[in-house]
């Protein structure tokens, strides 16, 4: 499909997909700003403050690019709504999750916010320009919250800890790319998000992920999990 450089050259029947994904996405970044901001002050170091002032600063302004992109489409009250929506009300249930401890913030941020990377490196490509434009500039930004969480994970000392952490967020991650990616299949590809199937692009998010945790010194996770999550993509 050729490129849709504004929303108007998007025709009407993707319109609805294309809002969703961005709210969706929109309400996933300002949410994590929410489950950071407690870890400003209680990360247990300098370093790690620093490291979570940068999270908090990239996903608001992540989430409010993507309102303004909102902006074009006139849909106020979605707008609306991603702008009321607090810890408990948002739309992916991995979102109104807390981050109780250290070693949750580090896991939540190398699953959960590895997945959201994931999906970013595949909105780059689709066909609405402002959209793939906006995403090919998070990724970079992303990929730096990936690369602590990484370090983190590496030379954390409590390996059992940092375990039960990647165990719980793992198939929480996992669920959260197959509620992302429950829009019409037809519309995604003529949006050119992707032509690979769910399962394939999941699959490929759990294999990558279980590698790179091995690498870390941490074991497999089995993410086949009946985790049934209730989220209305309105």
């Amino acid at each position: 499909m050729q490129k849709l450089r504004s929303v108007k050259e998007v025709p009407q029947d993707l319109t609805n997909t294309l809002v969703n994904i961005i709210e969706l996405r929109a309400d996933f970044e300002l949410a994590m700003v929410e489950q950071y901001s407690p870890w400003l002050v209680n990360a247990p170091t300098v370093d790690s403050r620093l490291f979570v002032a940068k999270l908090v600063s990239d996903e608001l302004n992540h989430g409010w690019q993507l309102v303004r992109l909102l902006e074009e489409f006139k849909v106020k009250d979605v707008i609306e709504r991603i702008s009321n929506a607090r810890l408990g009300i948002h739309k992916l249930e991995v979102s109104n999750l807390p981050l109780f401890n250290w070693e949750d913030v580090i896991a939540f941020t190398f699953l959960v916010d590895g997945a959201g990377l994931y999906q970013l490196k595949i909105l780059k490509d689709c066909s609405f320009e402002p959209l793939s434009t906006l995403a090919s500039s998070m990724i970079k930004e992303e990929e730096s919250h990936i690369f602590f969480s990484q370090n983190e994970l590496r030379n954390y000392q409590n390996k059992n800890r940092m375990q039960g952490a990647i165990n719980f967020w793992f198939p929480r991650a996992v669920e959260m790319l197959h509620m992302t990616w429950s829009l019409n299949e037809t519309h995604l590809r003529d949006l050119n998000i992707s032509d690979l199937t769910k399962n394939d692009l999941i699959n490929g998010y759990i294999k990558t992920t279980n590698e790179e945790l091995k690498k870390c010194g941490y074991n497999e996770v089995n993410y086949d999990k009946a985790l049934h999550y209730n989220v209305v993509l309105k």
